[in-house]
């Protein structure tokens, strides 16, 4: 694998895991709004067939999404694969291949560059598997709360009973998702750092603006939209 390869893996995984997490936060500001305003519901209720279909496009973009962000699949582009490859090209993040980056396309290196490349973060391989570790439990977790949902109902219709829909959606903690969410943001938060600004690995310490800017952009929208309405 060559750098650019792997951090074109990156960048998808990073636009996987924004995807999530904006049709999760989406789809929980929407209903959230309409309970709370109900000028909003009853203006959400004049056009009932185009809300839900949006809600419902939201929920099967979600699962599917994140069932491809922990595809176990040999050839699949998921964020095991991507944790696999930072765990074998250590050189990716060495203070030689930052140094190349920081003066890429020919730039003159700054009078700064050699203090910070020496004061940068080099990782050994057992720092980046604190990558691995740090994303296993979330992994099992994703599976008791996510995977049957995806698999049997957005994935492939094996779940038809209402019933049965609805159980599996009760055993779905809303905290635990954002727990997830969380880990995948601070995962490619982290690994971003470290590749562009040779920082140290610091999991936990990712800020969790990207919740509240989804709600406020979503409720922004849904204000702009149903305006006209209210």
């Amino acid at each position: 694998m060559t750098e650019d390869e792997f951090w074109r893996d990156f960048e998808h995984i990073r636009g996987e895991v924004d995807k999530a997490t904006q049709c999760f936060y989406t789809y929980l500001t929407i209903h959230a709004t309409a309970g709370e305003n109900k000028e909003v519901y009853r203006a959400l209720n004049r056009h009932p067939s185009f809300w839900n279909i949006q809600l419902y496009s939201l929920q099967s973009a979600f699962f599917i999404t994140m069932g491809r962000i922990f595809d176990n699949g040999k050839d699949a582009h998921s964020v095991h694969k991507l944790v696999a490859s930072a765990l074998a090209h250590p050189e990716f993040f060495s203070k030689e291949a930052l140094a190349r980056r920081k003066t890429e396309g020919g730039k003159t290196a700054p009078d700064w560059l050699d203090e910070y490349i020496s004061n940068a973060f080099e990782p050994k391989t057992e720092h980046l598997r604190t990558i691995k570790k740090q994303l296993a439990p979330f992994r099992k977790k994703f599976e008791n709360t996510c995977l049957e949902i995806r698999n049997s109902i957005f994935a492939h219709t094996l779940v038809k009973d209402q019933e049965a829909v609805t159980a599996m959606f009760a055993k779905t903690e809303i905290v635990e998702i954002e727990e997830i969410l969380y880990v995948l943001q601070d995962l490619v938060q982290t690994l971003w750092q470290l590749y562009h600004n040779g920082r140290p690995l610091d999991f936990g310490s990712t800020s969790r603006e990207y919740k509240s800017r989804v709600v406020e952009e979503t409720r922004a929208a849904m204000v702009s939209l149903l305006l006209p309405a209210i």
